[in-house]
């Protein structure tokens, strides 16, 4: 079974994008997101959505099993 949150988590970290960008970005405090990404805190359709927009990915990518195209090609040219 995969989590939302672990999923933001791992595309969060892929991507470089630190917690504290997405909280300020989300108008919350870095706490909020420490919460979040421990899945202590539920998100919304809407903070779902911001998130997504943040990380620049398709929401339907946090409930998948594989990453999105765009990821995967990011992170080869990393490699």
């Amino acid at each position: 079974m995969s989590f939302v949150y672990l999923k933001i988590e791992e595309i969060r970290k892929r991507k470089g994008v630190t917690k504290s960008h997405i909280a300020r970005s989300c108008g919350h405090t870095p706490q909020w997101y420490s919460k979040v990404s421990k899945g202590e805190i539920v998100l919304d359709v809407n903070k779902l959505e911001l998130i997504a927009s943040i990380l620049e990915e398709d929401v339907k990518n946090f409930f998948d099993n594989k990453l999105s195209d765009t990821l995967n090609l990011s992170i080869k040219k990393l490699a």
